[in-house]
């Protein structure tokens, strides 16, 4: 009855509004994964006394949870498919749940590794759920601003662990506040849980099951009649013309999405900033800051910058456009890495520190780490998207693996080898210059275009 009445007017501040809310509530995904990232950061500084930890088994204990994040976009592909967005957050947030408090109890490391892996699943979940159904319900012209949300939340989510964390830290006993750092996280999993009940299901996955008056009445509510209209049309016409396979993704154009949508997972987390933020703490105490409490307290700084630097990410994704921001923020990377190394490699302390911590976080909300998580669900056409992303994103989470395993081993030998971790920077400086070139060369412009639009990009 809606689009009845409505048949005719144009899309309004109210339809605007309700995309913007729904988009909200889905980017909570983002910021359970930022939650859980930015506890691991205050909590680190007290499990390798804890447990005792060798350097390996620091990293593994550190990085265990993204494990579980690369099984997670598998099983996520397929329940996205099969049970749809909206409830493929249920599941996950379950597995959060589960996670939050069985790693708050442990007393021996297997455990807590076990129950991190747990909720790394949830979280690759929340990975692949979360920017594809920002991705299929947002208009267009919007589209950029909204997905970006998902990495606002993230920021979000690791600023907020950091203030629990630093308060825990600062007033409670070492022996504990770690386990309360991860037992808070039970607190946002259960407002996510209830914020679910007002999104829609996705109208790209109702359209898929044949549910196209619901498909319909989502993207009436979302972009106004005329254009729901004319993008349901899209939307039947690009699923009759797909399989929805697996043998879809060996497609020549497919293929080349693909293996961008694979470098951009890879790039988010080797050009350097990922790779060291859970270890930003151990980085401040090196860099002459005074205790623990201290050390997340600068950590907390750090993300209420990227905070900001994000938004100006959203304010410039849709006017500037993702491949500028891509090649000019791969640019600066390179130049702050370079700088950030000989700051630690002259063991300079203090404001310089955090100073050239800043330098690195600007690139990476721009463009580095956030426009990935954007384009990896923009890349691809409807039926094979789910799965197309499940690989895509189990990249990115095995590249984020890798970052947090070998950065406190690079850094421990580079700093046995040559008196600093700085030459740790320059190493990842030196990804930073394929970073530019595959911008250059590789990635296109997704601006302003349907998905049903950039789906055509590869059949051209």
């Amino acid at each position: 009855m809606r689009i009845a009445e409505n048949q005719g007017k144009p899309p309004t501040q109210s339809h605007s509004f309700y995309a913007i809310r729904i988009a909200f509530i889905a980017a909570v995904g983002g910021f359970l994964y930022g939650y859980d990232s930015g506890v691991i950061v205050g909590a680190n500084l007290f499990l390798r006394e804890q447990f005792s930890l060798s350097d390996a088994g620091f990293a593994f204990a550190t990085s265990s949870m993204l494990i579980g994040s690369m099984t997670g976009p598998f099983l996520g592909g397929w329940l996205c498919d099969r049970i749809g967005r909206k409830n493929t957050f249920v599941v996950a947030s379950t597995l959060l749940a589960v996670s939050a408090v069985f790693t708050a109890i442990p007393n021996d490391i297997t455990t807590f590794n076990l129950f991190r892996f747990v909720g790394g699943i949830g979280v690759g979940l929340c990975s692949i759920a979360s920017p594809m159904y920002i991705a299929e319900v947002a208009p267009a012209h919007m589209r950029g601003k909204l997905g970006l949300m998902y990495q606002l939340a993230i920021v979000v989510g690791a600023l907020s662990a950091g203030c629990v964390s630093w308060v825990l830290a600062k007033y409670l006993p070492e022996s504990v506040s770690w386990r309360w750092m991860f037992f808070s996280e039970a607190v946002a999993i259960a407002l996510f849980m209830a914020l679910l009940f007002f999104v829609p299901k996705s109208p790209r996955w109702l359209a898929e099951q044949g549910r196209d008056d619901e498909a319909l009445r989502v993207l009436t509510q979302v972009d106004g009649p005329e254009s729901a209209s004319s993008e349901m049309k899209e939307i039947k016409t690009s699923l009759a013309l797909e399989s929805g396979g697996l043998s879809e993704l060996l497609k020549p154009g497919i293929r080349k999405a693909l293996l961008i949508g694979i470098l951009l997972a890879l790039l988010n987390n080797l050009t350097g900033f990922s790779a060291m933020s859970p270890y930003l703490p151990a980085l401040f105490l090196k860099g002459g800051f005074p205790d623990k409490a201290d050390a997340i307290l600068q950590f907390i700084f750090v993300y209420g910058f990227m905070g900001l630097m994000t938004i100006l990410s959203i304010w410039l994704v849709d006017r500037v456009g993702r491949r500028p921001l891509w090649i000019c923020s791969s640019a600066f990377m390179f130049v702050a890495l370079v700088i950030t190394g000989f700051v630690f490699y002259y063991n300079l302390t203090g404001t310089i520190v955090m100073l050239s911590i800043f330098l690195l976080v600007i690139p990476h909300a721009v463009a580095l780490g956030s426009l990935p998580w954007l384009m990896m669900s923009e890349l691809y056409p409807t039926r094979i998207r789910a799965k197309a992303v499940a690989i895509t994103t189990t990249f990115l989470w095995g590249a984020g693996f890798i970052g947090y395993f070998v950065f406190p081993i690079i850094t421990g030998f580079s700093e046995r080898q040559l008196g600093s971790v700085g030459p740790a920077f320059w190493l990842f400086a030196g990804v930073c210059v394929l970073s530019f070139v595959f911008g250059l060369k590789m990635l296109p412009e997704t601006n302003g275009k349907t998905l049903e639009e950039i789906g055509e990009l590869w059949n051209e």
